[in-house]
């Protein structure tokens, strides 16, 4: 493998990074809080006899954000492909910071009936549809704008904002837990986190609005490039690398979604105190995610697959030994502990597979191609995750389900790419 000596960033690429950090940041931050608070808010908007009734169909829901990704992907896509980048991302990070306001002021089932949750799904499919289209767009953006050698670190910063939103998230729902009530939380503290993000998603706008598109769009502007179609085009020249893309999405997001569900299940399924449970997910995605741009640094050094294929790896070998912890210990630090060797993979997976996925496919259908690809593997695996996860546990009550689903989409991600071809040359767009 030949070493590629290391560029000198260029402003327009550590703005490019940096507006990406920021916008995944937010949409992350607002993305994550659904499952985070599930536990809090399911009971108001889904009532049932049974709590975890009531646990499952709210996490239906949260299923329902990643079925409207594929469409959000296209959408977006084509705006991305035709319109811009920057002005896809822009419309993305509004619209997710819109809908996670309103999902803020929602009046409950027992105030309007049965449009609670038809609201709460509206909202979340709203949530959806900017999703699929903003974590390969940033990633997309970030690539096109950064040196050769720096192109993986500068675009983990995407899935670094995505990290550290998460876990804001995460840490402002568990200190609102410890310094507030049970019944404030399940009443109305809930709704606090969610109402923050509309301060966030005005500072992410400004810091894109005075963001310039990228090098490589600006230069398919100038050569006439703009496809008319982009969807057409890769559906009729790229579907191998769409099932490819979508089989490392698969793996990539199927194991970073059970992470979603840890909190249902130490909280709900476990009925471990909620406040000690938020604390410890808080810590584990901290932490998690600190070192996600050391994993992109790391992937331009070694390369992408092999880095890629290493950490699917460990989600095989270290899924039961995690579980086991997660389903014998009632300590916060030992349940922080094993979260947060869980979640630093989820966030090590994430530089790769993504530029990965985006690299699949040429400059003029990337935005549509790379979110299209990734978004049929989210749906198969990161929106089913926790739903999944909920069901095999019910069904069997053993988390061995959870650690076979782990494994299972591992080895997806893992078959395509032993079948993908190194260094293949890009086809002719028409």
């Amino acid at each position: 493998m030949t070493k590629i000596r290391a560029e000198r960033i260029p402003p327009h690429a550590r703005r490019a990074a940096v507006a990406g950090f920021v916008g995944t940041f937010v949409e992350y931050y607002d993305f994550a809080l659904y499952g985070v608070l599930a536990v809090y808010f399911a009971p108001l908007f889904f009532p049932a006899d049974n709590d975890a009734v009531s646990l499952l169909l709210g996490l239906a829901v949260f299923g329902a954000g990643f079925v409207a990704r594929p469409i959000g992907g296209i959408l977006f896509g084509r705006v991305g492909d035709r319109r811009g980048r920057r002005t896809a991302l822009l419309a993305t990070v509004v619209l997710m910071g819109t809908c996670s306001t309103v999902i803020g002021l929602l009046p409950t089932y027992a105030t309007v009936g049965i449009l609670a949750p038809i609201m709460l799904v509206a909202l979340r499919i709203g949530q959806g549809l900017s999703a699929g289209a903003e974590m390969l767009g940033s990633v997309t953006f970030a690539l096109e704008s950064a040196p050769a050698s720096r192109r993986t670190f500068l675009a983990s910063l995407t899935p670094y904002g995505a990290g550290l939103g998460g876990s804001s998230g995460a840490v402002l729902a568990a200190l609102l837990g410890i310094f507030a009530s049970g019944d404030f939380m399940a009443d109305h503290g809930w709704r606090i986190p969610f109402l923050v993000a509309a301060p966030l998603t005005l500072v992410a706008l400004i810091i894109r609005r005075r963001v310039e598109d990228s090098p490589e769009f600006a230069r398919l502007v100038r050569e006439d490039r703009i496809v008319k179609s982009p969807l057409r085009v890769v559906l009729a020249g790229y579907r191998r690398e769409v099932l490819i893309a979508g089989a490392i999405a698969i793996g990539v997001n199927g194991a970073a979604g059970v992470a979603q569900w840890f909190g249902v299940y130490l909280a709900g399924n476990r009925d471990l105190p909620a406040e000690s449970v938020l604390a410890a997910y808080a810590t584990a995605m901290v932490l998690g995610a600190l070192w996600t741009p050391l994993w992109g640094r790391l992937a331009d050094r070694v390369g992408q697959r092999e880095l890629l294929t290493a950490i699917l790896c460990g989600f095989i070998l270290l899924a039961g030994p995690v579980f086991a912890l997660l389903s014998s210990t009632e300590s916060p630090v030992l349940l922080a502990a094993g979260m947060t060797v869980y979640l630093t993979l989820t966030n090590a997976v994430m530089a790769p597979g993504f530029g990965l996925i985006a690299g699949l496919f040429p400059a003029p259908v990337r935005y549509t191609g790379a979110n299209l690809g990734q978004n049929i593997g989210t749906v198969l695996g990161g929106g089913t995750a926790p739903l999944v996860c909920g069901a095999l546990l019910l069904a069997t009550g053993s988390v061995a389900g959870p650690v076979l689903w782990i494994v299972g989409v591992s080895i997806v991600a893992l078959a395509a790419i032993a079948v993908l071809r190194a260094a293949a040359a890009p086809q002719k767009v028409s």
